[in-house]
C-alpha cells in the first residue's frame, strides 16, 4: 500500500515540473527577437556539410519533421513569427524550395545523306544472255550487273554513318519496273529498322514508263510498271506517311527534319497520262508550295528544297531536258523567300552552281544555289552529304561507296567487287571503246585505243565533278588523235564540252552563316 502510494506521489511531482518547463518555454519563446534565434538554432543543428551540399526533396524531407516539432512545442507561438521564420529559412536555403531544373539539351543539328539516280535493278531482272549484255552496252556507263551489291555496300554505309534522314531524289528504279520498286522497298525498309528515316520522290524513270522491261536469253521483254498512286502504295512508309503535309495533286510533300529545319520535296515529274524526260512543276503543286514556304517563314523555319530534275541549266554537253520546263517560275518562287540552296539529280553529273543576278544587280549579290548530285549508279558512285555545323553554316561534300570493302567484309570472291574502283575504269573504257569503234574507222588499233583512253578520263571525272587539267588534256596523244582523225565529230565537240564544264572541283561545297537559318530569328 505505502509502494503504491509513493508511485502516485512521483507521477504528481513529474506532471507538475513538466508543466512549468512549458511555461517557460513559450515565455522565452516570446522575448526573444522575431524567430532569429530559433532560425540560428535550427542553422547551427545543421552540420556544415549538409547545408552546403543538400538541396531539393531530400533536404526538405529531412528538415520537414524539425519543423514540425518546434511548431508543436509552443501552442500558443504567434503565427506571425512562426511565418517570418519560415522566411528566413527560404532566403537562407533558396535553392531547397524550388525543384532543381533539368539543364536543357544541347541542339544536335541535323544531317543528311543525299543520293540519286540509283536506277536500280534486280538480278532476277536479266540472266546475263545476249539481250542483257546489248542492254549494258547501251547504257551510258551505269554498272548493271552490279547494282545489287552497289545498293547493299550504300545502305551499309548508310547505317553505319546514322544521318538524320536518307533522301533518294528520283530514278530510283532502271525504267520503273514494278519488281524493281518492290525489291528497292524491300532492301529500304532495313535502314528504317535502324532508325534512319527514308525519304523518296519518284524521277521521269519510275511512273508510267513503257520502257520497263526484263531482259531474258536474246529477247528483251515488257514488264509491268507501277503508276502515281501504286508509287505511293510501294513506298508510303518513306516519307509519306511522316509528312507535315502533302499536296493532293502530285507526290510533293513536307518533311521536318526537326523544329528548325524542313525539307520540302517536290515531285516534278510528268507522267500523267504517259511518261516524260523533261520536268515542270504543276500550276496547283506551286501554289501548295508557296503556301508551305509561307508557313516556314511565319514559323521561322529553314527549308530546303529537293527535286529530281534541275533547276538551272547545269551542262554544256547536256543542254535539253534536265532544268524543268517551268524552272524560270520555280526560281522566282524559291528566291521569293530568299531560299540559299536547291538540290536535284536527273543530270548525272556532280554539278554545283549559283542563279545569276538579274540584269542591273550587283555579283555576289543573293542568288539561290544549286547543287546536282551524280548518279549513284555510274563510277564513281557518288553520293551526298549534308552537315549543318556548329556555327550555323551548311558544308556539302561527296562520297563514293566503298564496294571493295564491302565485298571483303562479305567474304566475296568475285575480283570485280574486291577491286571495284580499278574494275570500274576499265569498265568506263570498254564501255566507250566499244560505242566509239561504231564512229571511227579504220584508224588502227593503237589509235582507237588511245582515243578511247582519253575520251573515258575526260568522262570519269566529268561525270564526277571533278577538275579537268585543260592544258594537261589537250597535250595528250589521244586528245591530238580526235582533232586530227575526227575534228567534226559529235563525240570532240563533247569532250570540248565536258573540259570546259570542270574548270573548277563541284564536290564540296560550304554555304556560309546567316543570321537566322538554325535560330528562326
Amino acid at each position: 500500500m505505502k509502494r503504491k502510494t509513493w508511485m502516485i506521489s512521483a507521477l504528481m511531482y513529474a506532471m507538475v515540473f513538466m508543466a512549468c518547463f512549458g511555461v517557460l518555454h513559450v515565455l522565452k519563446t516570446l522575448m526573444e527577437p522575431s524567430g532569429s534565434a530559433s532560425v540560428e538554432r535550427r542553422e547551427s543543428q545543421v552540420p556544415e556539410s549538409i547545408r552546403e551540399e543538400e538541396t531539393g526533396e531530400e533536404w526538405e524531407e529531412q528538415a520537414g519533421p524539425a519543423l514540425a516539432t518546434d511548431s508543436q512545442a509552443g501552442e500558443t507561438q504567434d503565427e506571425v513569427i512562426r511565418q517570418e521564420g519560415y522566411k528566413e529559412w527560404k532566403k537562407k536555403f533558396p535553392g531547397m524550395w524550388t525543384p532543381p531544373q533539368a539543364p536543357e539539351e544541347p541542339y544536335i543539328p541535323p544531317r543528311l545523306i543525299l543520293a540519286t539516280d540509283l536506277h536500280y535493278q534486280s538480278a532476277l531482272a536479266g540472266d546475263g544472255g545476249e539481250a542483257f549484255r546489248l542492254f549494258v552496252e547501251r547504257c551510258d556507263g551505269k554498272v548493271v550487273q552490279y547494282l545489287p551489291e552497289l545498293l547493299e555496300a550504300f545502305l551499309d554505309e548508310v547505317i553505319k554513318e546514322r544521318p538524320s534522314a536518307l533522301v533518294l531524289s528520283g530514278d530510283i528504279t532502271m525504267n520503273g519496273e514494278r519488281m524493281n520498286h518492290e525489291e528497292l522497298a524491300a532492301r529500304l525498309k532495313r535502314v528504317q529498322d535502324a532508325g534512319i528515316q527514308v525519304l523518296v520522290i519518284p524521277g521521269n524513270h519510275d511512273i508510267n514508263n513503257h520502257d520497263a522491261a526484263v531482259y531474258y536469253g536474246d529477247r528483251k521483254e515488257p514488264a509491268p510498271y507501277i503508276d502515281g498512286p501504286e508509287f505511293h502504295e510501294i513506298y508510303h512508309e518513306y516519307g509519306y506517311d511522316q509528312a507535315l503535309s502533302r499536296d493532293s495533286s502530285s507526290l510533293s510533300y513536307v518533311y521536318a527534319l526537326d523544329d528548325r529545319n524542313w525539307l520540302l520535296m517536290l515531285d516534278s515529274c510528268q507522267y500523267e497520262p504517259d511518261n516524260k524526260v523533261e520536268g515542270r512543276l504543276k500550276d496547283s503543286t506551286m501554289a501548295w508550295a508557296d503556301e508551305q514556304l509561307a508557313r516556314a517563314k511565319e514559323e521561322g523555319v529553314f527549308v530546303i528544297p529537293i527535286a529530281h530534275h534541275n533547276l538551272l541549266a547545269q551542262s554544256r554537253m547536256y543542254t535539253t531536258q534536265c532544268a524543268m520546263d517551268n524552272n524560270g517560275e520555280v526560281i522566282s518562287l524559291l528566291q521569293k523567300y530568299e531560299l540559299p540552296l536547291f538540290f536535284s539529280g536527273h543530270l548525272h553529273v556532280q554539278r554545283i552552281r549559283k542563279h545569276k543576278s538579274e540584269p542591273g544587280v550587283p555579283e555576289g549579290n543573293y542568288g539561290i544555289q544549286e547543287i546536282v548530285t551524280d548518279a549513284l549508279s555510274i563510277p564513281p558512285c557518288q553520293y551526298g552529304e549534308v552537315l549543318w555545323e556548329e556555327d550555323g553554316s551548311i558544308s556539302y561534300a561527296t562520297r563514293a561507296v566503298d564496294v571493295s570493302a564491302w565485298a571483303r567484309n562479305n567474304g566475296s570472291a568475285n575480283p570485280d567487287l574486291l577491286d571495284f574502283e580499278d574494275w570500274s575504269c576499265r569498265y568506263i573504257q570498254k564501255l566507250i571503246s566499244d560505242q566509239i569503234r561504231g564512229v571511227v574507222k579504220n584508224l588502227g588499233t593503237d589509235v582507237e585505243h588511245s582515243m578511247a583512253a582519253t575520251y573515258a578520263g575526260v568522262y570519269i571525272d566529268y561525270y564526277a565533278g571533278r577538275e579537268i587539267d585543260v592544258k594537261g588534256i589537250k597535250s595528250t596523244k589521244g586528245y591530238r588523235f580526235w582533232e586530227r582523225n575526227m575534228p567534226d565529230s559529235y563525240l570532240i565537240r563533247e569532250l570540248d564540252a565536258m573540259i570546259a564544264d570542270s574548270d573548277r572541283d563541284n564536290n564540296y561545297f560550304l554555304l556560309p552563316e546567316e543570321e537566322g537559318w538554325l535560330t528562326g530569328d
